[in-house]
């Protein structure tokens, strides 16, 4: 007789260096490897930001990050009203560094961000992408070698009452 226990997860095969972990409140995760997401890159475009020093600008070429969460199901409520808004996407690097968006600001149907997942910089072939923000004035949403992008419904439980308001 086999047990199962809620809220532990199931053994995972360890990532390799050049894979990202897709995973969350979605229907299967899933895995894909970054020499695939290059295969399906958009022509190069240029990004500017500045840092507490200087302006830079980069070439980068990647897939918009709207194309590849295309590719999962949200586990949506029934009956809940633009349901697919509740959703965040944290993405994450391999040494822990974390951005989160929105559904909503990835969605070209609303915010539109234009967040692109970078296979190249500068022509390099990245070993793992980066998450770009072409549009911010600065690179602190950029990620670096993200490992992980998890879908979760934000807000899940019941808002909880702050004292004294």
């Amino acid at each position: 007789m086999t047990s199962s226990f809620a809220g532990i997860p199931a053994p995972r095969t360890p990532l390799s260096e050049d894979q990202v972990l897709v995973t969350g409140d979605i229907n299967h995760e899933w895995v894909f490897h970054t020499s695939h997401l290059d295969a399906h890159a958009r022509d190069p475009v240029n990004v500017q930001y500045r840092t507490t020093r200087v302006r830079e600008v980069h070439q980068v070429q990647g897939v918009p990050l709207h194309e590849v969460l295309g590719k999962v199901r949200l586990r949506t409520s029934r009956g809940s009203k633009m349901d697919k808004l509740s959703f965040v996407v944290v993405a994450s690097s391999a040494d822990g560094y974390r951005v989160l968006l929105s559904w909503a600001e990835v969605d070209p149907e609303f915010g539109a961000c234009s967040a692109l997942l970078a296979t190249r910089y500068n022509g390099r072939l990245l070993t793992r992408p980066t998450l770009v923000t072409p549009h911010d004035g600065r690179a602190s949403r950029y990620v670096r070698n993200v490992a992980r992008l998890e879908i979760t419904r934000f807000g899940a439980g019941e808002p909880s009452a702050s004292p004294g308001l």
